[in-house]
């Protein structure tokens, strides 16, 4: 096995039926690592960023790929960092599931072997920053493993849940409701009554090209809306974001994976799911509603109706991606997990770093959380000033 590293977008480009031929084969689920959702995050998110993807191949067949980029900046404005963070990760964006493609009849050697090329041949950088890898996958357990062998500060965050639920494939959903508490089945049930009795409601899937630019705005506009007066940084704020969504949108729907649901009212849309279809699995991505109608629960209408809709097709799971919020585990109680992984090795940052987590830990338990698991934003950090 060899590997050669991809730096130019002349390379990546040229990497597009390779990267989808190795995707296939992996019969992965994640949107994360195909080529739509990583080479559009590039074009949006790549300015002030050195691509680095390792690129692993068995003679000429293409074994494994592990997609990052180098970017260097001061944290603190003082602290030079040159950080080596998993492609598709960063910005404003939140994805799950970054597990580098490996062929699953390759073996645990080509992870093992993309693990050893970072550390001992891949230059430049003094932070390894790894988010949204599954704790039990073979690459995981080789870089945790490589950082404590290293001389490096390793840390490994708690694991964070993931909701899900598998569906009934009688393709009914009375039998997804039969699973649920009397006392919430008879809430879905009035709830969803409630909204169809109302003059000229609608449940509409944005299925055409023509009409899903207007249909994105109005997503960003409800989005926008559900969360004012709630953040400061709702998502669909950025103009990266904005467009990189925009593009996304349009790439999952010649894929025949885009899944966008609107509810209207008399011709008024009141709330929308942005999601996906790969393979088994419905994913659930983004929503937003106008405040207004909350006396219909739109958000969990459009829930009830995306879930119906993923039984409809046959899909065996609906995945609701990261954030473990209370109304999720309403509709679904299995979990899944992700982990991220931080190896710093220059000693200035390893000291910076230690030195936040003695003074976290001079806080009373009730304020102080494990820096291994804290957002950027909650160190007061902007968020390219990670350590």
């Amino acid at each position: 096995m060899h590997i050669e590293v991809v730096t130019t977008n002349a390379e990546f480009d040229a990497l597009k039926d390779h990267w989808s031929e190795l995707e296939a084969a992996c019969q992965t689920s994640s949107l994360f690592v195909t080529w739509e959702w990583q080479r559009l995050w590039w074009k949006h998110y790549g300015a002030n960023r050195t691509l680095r993807i390792l690129i692993a191949r068995d003679g000429d067949r293409l074994v494994g790929m592990l997609p990052m980029y180098l970017e260097r900046y001061f944290a603190r404005r003082a602290l030079p960092v040159s950080k080596l963070c998993l492609l598709g990760s960063g910005g404003d964006t939140a994805p799950d599931d970054l597990d580098p493609l490996i062929h699953p009849d390759a073996g645990p050697g080509v992870a093992q072997g993309l693990v050893e090329y970072v550390f001992a041949r891949l230059g430049g950088w003094d932070l390894l920053l790894c988010p949204d890898l599954d704790p039990e996958a073979p690459f995981t357990r080789a870089l945790i493993n490589a950082g404590r062998r290293s001389r490096g500060l390793l840390r490994v965050s708690d694991a964070r849940e993931i909701i899900f639920g598998l569906l009934p494939q009688s393709q009914s959903w009375d039998d997804y409701l039969a699973g649920l508490s009397a006392h919430r089945r008879k809430g879905l049930r009035h709830k969803r009554r409630n909204f169809e009795q109302q003059e000229a409601a609608e449940v509409v899937l944005c299925d055409r090209a023509d009409e899903l630019d207007a249909a994105f705005d109005r997503l960003a506009h409800l989005h926008r809306q559900r969360w004012a007066g709630r953040t400061d940084e709702p998502a669909f704020s950025s103009a990266e974001y904005l467009g990189f969504h925009r593009e996304l949108m349009h790439a999952l729907l010649r894929r025949g994976a885009l899944r966008l649901l609107e509810l209207r009212l008399q011709g008024q849309t009141i709330a929308m799911r942005y999601g996906y279809r790969k393979r088994d699995t419905y994913f659930d991505l983004q929503s937003g509603f106008d405040p207004a109608f909350s006396s219909f629960s739109p958000g969990e209408l459009s829930m009830g109706y995306s879930i119906e809709q993923a039984i409809r097709e046959g899909c065996k799971v609906f995945d609701m991606l990261r954030g473990d919020y209370g109304h999720k585990r309403q509709f679904f109680a299995q979990t899944r997990s992700a982990v991220e992984v931080r190896l710093i090795r220059a000693w200035h940052l390893a000291w910076a770093y230690r030195l936040k987590e003695r003074l976290a830990s001079l806080k009373s338990p009730a304020q102080t959380r494990p820096l291994g698991n804290a957002r950027s934003e909650e160190l007061g950090l902007a968020s390219t000033d990670t350590l």
